[in-house]
């Protein structure tokens, strides 16, 4: 939308189109030269790397450069000279696959799923929390998956699941592979088992056969709970993300890198953000990732304080009703990657709702956060939007404060503020438009019942109008007042959204007329400007 900006992030793209661009990483038919255009947003960008596979670890990151007139790609084969002009770059790192139909997407999904995505759970939750997080959703889910097979079909399923998923974690390690096969098995006795007995459906064949698919396959999270005696965090895919986000930042030395990801993909940022050093992180611009656990408390103090050094440039939206949505409080931001946005869901099939279809979105298409998160998500967004403050004022300490030093923080912190109060404002306006709608339809609907004759009555519709004003009850009393109470108070949010925004403009203007007289002051502001991005 032309001249839109979002409260939240800052960027131009509504929380709407935002999935819709997450969502591109699984286009089945990415390649390089690919030019990404995704519904009303259009052209984000052309894909000019694809990282599959490196190492045997199954990531999936794809960059995405924008040059702007010039659309074609600008690999990394480009010259020096040729990936210096990309000013812009978007990296895609994709979620977990659940396809089988092909030897390289069954590869794909046992090393998304084991090594990677359960290990993970297994570390967060404990050996037994990964069954015990999942029950309630399994339970919800089977509701929804029971077929006609027979009892004893059932069973010769749950036999041959448990030693094929067995035989998997072999690959990885032989005694674990037995361990977690005999354990499996031995599980029949278990009244979770029966639970478990009521899922088993929708089978595909794997090694001669069957694995139970969609996400919430109980088996494998018991799984996940003997892989963690064999397993080490952090997987070697997080690693891999990692490497591959440093390089692409190597590559494009003056672009701003968004990142996008889900599930998995998630996790991948995470990591991978936690690991960049302070000047790497620099490039970074804003960050979405949806519907994955929270691996905050699994990194180091180091990885948790570089995350935090960059909390408001992620936005991290969460499903509670999403099973791989793990490890986060119902509110806040504390323990967490970036600003977690508490998303207000409707109850999906557990795979639509783990692929977002859950959202409830309003007539802007910008989430619906749950209750009481909301006011919670703009503390945090006004909270991080000091930390390039507070990150410069501790840089510049070193020694104390030069004159010039002092200026420009005072300017930076000056516009901080005026930008949190804008936005504040906006998303307040809004909030009341959104609330003036909803509550004058409500009464508009009221109002048409006016003229309406009840049942059992011989009065004309006229009369009955007559008899309802009598009584106090018009469209005026209705709609009217209604109208022109919401009116005042918009009006009112419209004035201090005008007053902060020519507030913003003195500032802006403020500044740069003490940069034109002063030239010295204006390369340092200039310099400080660049480490301050």
């Amino acid at each position: 939308m032309d001249g839109y900006l979002n409260p939240i992030d800052g960027t131009g793209y509504t929380d709407g189109q935002h999935v819709d661009i997450a969502m591109f990483e699984y286009a089945e038919d990415i390649t390089v030269g690919k030019k990404a255009k995704v519904g009303d947003v259009g052209y984000i960008g052309t894909v000019s790397q694809i990282y599959d596979n490196v190492n045997g670890h199954e990531e999936q990151v794809y960059v995405l450069t924008n040059s702007g007139t010039n659309r074609e790609a600008v690999p990394y084969s480009a010259s020096d000279a040729e990936r210096a002009q990309v000013q812009d770059v978007t990296v895609m790192m994709q979620g977990s696959q659940t396809k089988t139909h092909t030897p390289k997407l069954l590869h794909d999904t046992v090393t998304d799923w084991l090594p990677t995505d359960f290990v993970t759970a297994s570390h967060r939750l404990g050996p037994a929390g990964a069954v015990e997080y999942a029950t309630p959703f399994v339970y919800r889910h089977s509701k929804n998956m029971i077929t006609q097979k027979s009892r004893e079909e059932l069973d010769k399923a749950d036999r041959d699941v448990s030693n094929n998923i067995g035989n998997v974690v072999g690959i990885f390690n032989k005694d674990a592979g037995q361990a977690v096969k005999q354990s499996l098995n031995s599980l029949n006795k278990n009244p979770f088992n029966e639970l478990r007995k009521n899922v088993i459906s929708n089978v595909t064949g794997v090694y001669g056969g069957t694995l139970t698919t969609g996400i919430a396959a109980p088996n494998i999270m018991v799984a996940a709970s003997y892989l963690k005696k064999t397993q080490e965090f952090p997987p070697a895919q997080f690693k891999d993300a990692a490497k591959h986000l440093k390089e692409t930042i190597r590559k494009y030395p003056n672009a701003k890198i968004d990142l996008y990801g889900h599930s998995l993909g998630s996790m991948d940022i995470q990591y991978a953000l936690s690991t960049l050093t302070e000047e790497e992180m620099r490039h970074i611009g804003t960050v979405h990732i949806y519907n994955g656990p929270n691996i905050y408390p699994l990194l180091t103090k180091e990885q948790q304080e570089r995350l935090d050094s960059a909390k408001y440039k992620i936005f991290n939206h969460i499903d509670h009703k999403d099973i791989v949505s793990l490890g986060y409080s119902l509110s806040g931001s504390e323990n967490a990657a970036g600003i977690v946005r508490h998303i207000a869901t409707v109850e999906k099939e557990i795979g639509d709702q783990h692929m977002m279809e859950g959202y409830i979105y309003d007539k802007n298409k910008n989430f619906v956060l749950m209750d009481g998160t909301g006011k919670t998500t703009i503390k945090d967004t006004i909270k991080a939007n000091m930390i390039p403050y507070q990150n410069m004022k501790k840089y510049l300490s070193k020694g104390g404060f030069s004159s010039n030093e002092k200026i420009y923080l005072d300017s930076v912190q000056a516009q901080a503020t005026v930008q949190n109060l804008v936005n504040v404002t906006k998303l307040g306006y809004d909030t009341l438009q959104q609330a003036r709608d909803q509550v004058v339809s409500e009464a508009e609907k009221l109002a048409e019942q006016l003229g309406k004759v009840p049942q059992g009555f011989s009065l004309s519709p006229d009369e009955v109008t007559a008899a309802y004003q009598a009584g106090g009850a018009d469209y005026q009393s209705l709609v009217g007042s209604l109208q022109e109470h919401f009116y005042i108070r918009l009006s009112k949010f419209q004035m201090l959204l005008t007053i902060f925004e020519v507030l913003q403009g003195q500032i802006e203007a403020g500044i740069e007329l003490l940069l034109a007289k002063d030239q010295t002051l204006a390369g340092d502001f200039e310099q400080w400007n660049q480490i301050n991005q």
